[in-house]
C-alpha cells in the first residue's frame, strides 16, 4: 500500500517554488517573500515523516498470501522526519526555542555507521564469477537473446546499472544477486515467473521490489515469491542503497 511517494511530495514543492519565483520575476505587482515562505520548509519532512509512519504498517503478497509486515527502519525514519520537521517548524514560528545542535551531533555519526555497516554487508554466498562495477559511468547487463545469469556482485558509484534478466538462465540451487548503489541508481529487470528470494535496505536512499517501496534515513525488508514448483531455480537478490536507487521491477 502506497500513500503518498515521497519523490511526490519532495517533487511538489519544487514545483510550487518555481511557479512562485516565475510568478515574482515576471508579474510586477506581485513580490513574494521568498524568506517568509522558507519559514515553512519544516512541512516537506513533516509530511514524509507522517506518510513513512503510515507505510511501516502495511500487507503485502508473499507467495499468493495476504500478510503484514513492519518495517522498523521506516518507523525510525518517520519518527526522526516528524521530529525534525515538528522542531524546526516551532523554532521558525518562534513557538519554541529547542537547541538542534545536540540532535545533529548525534544523527550524522550515527548515519556515517549504518553506512559503514551497509558495506561492509557483503555476500558470502555469491561466488566471483559474475559482476560488474561502475564509477561515474553506465553499464548494461542482459538483453533480449538467453544468457547465463552466474552469482556475482553489482557496485554502482556515482553511476548506473541496468540489468535484464528477462530472458537470464539460472542454474540449479541458488544465484545470488549482490546489488550496492552508492550515489548511483541500479534497475533490475525480472520476469513475471521467476522464483525470487529479496532482501533490501537504505541509508538515505530507497529501494523497490516490484510494488513494494522503502526509503529514507534507514529502511529494510525481506520478502520472498517462491512457489512449490519453483524450489529447483531460486534467484537470491541482497540489495544497498546508499545515497541512492534501487529498482527490482516485473517486466
Amino acid at each position: 500500500m502506497r500513500i503518498i511517494s515521497g519523490r511526490l511530495i519532495i517533487g511538489l514543492a519544487v514545483l510550487v517554488l518555481g511557479v512562485l519565483m516565475l510568478i515574482n520575476n515576471l508579474v510586477d505587482d506581485v513580490q513574494i517573500r521568498f524568506s517568509d515562505i522558507m519559514r515553512y520548509w519544516p512541512v516537506i519532512p513533516l509530511i514524509l515523516g507522517l506518510n513513512w509512519l503510515v507505510l511501516s504498517f502495511r500487507s503485502y503478497d508473499m507467495a499468493g498470501q495476504r500478510r503484514m509486515h513492519f518495517s522498523w527502519g521506516q518507523f525510525v525514519t518517520a519518527l526522526v522526519m516528524i521530529a525534525i520537521g515538528t522542531v524546526y517548524l516551532g523554532n521558525n514560528l518562534g513557538l519554541t526555542s529547542v537547541d538542534t545542535s545536540v540532535f545533529w551531533n548525534l544523527v550524522w555519526p550515527a548515519i556515517l555507521i549504518l553506512i559503514g555497516i551497509n558495506l561492509i554487508r557483503g555476500r558470502s554466498q555469491a561466488g566471483e564469477s559474475g559482476g560488474r562495477f561502475t564509477f561515474m559511468g553506465g553499464a548494461n547487463v542482459g538483453g533480449a537473446q538467453p544468457w547465463k545469469l552466474e552469482s556475482g556482485s553489482y557496485f554502482a558509484f556515482m553511476g548506473g546499472i541496468e540489468m535484464d534478466l528477462t530472458v537470464a538462465e539460472l542454474d540449479e540451487g541458488e544465484t545470488v544477486l549482490d546489488l550496492t548503489a552508492v550515489m548511483g541508481g541500479i534497475e533490475v529487470k525480472i520476469p513475471k515467473d521467476m522464483a525470487v528470494r529479496y532482501e533490501g535496505s537504505a541509508v538515505l536512499g530507497g529501494v523497490t521490489f516490484k510494488d513494494q517501496e522503502d526509503g529514507g534515513i534507514i529502511a529494510s525488508r525481506k520478502y520472498e515469491t517462491i512457489l512449490d514448483d519453483q524450489v529447483g531455480k531460486i534467484l537470491f537478490i541482497q540489495a544497498r542503497a546508499i545515497l541512492g536507487g534501487i529498482e527490482i521491477k516485473e517486466a
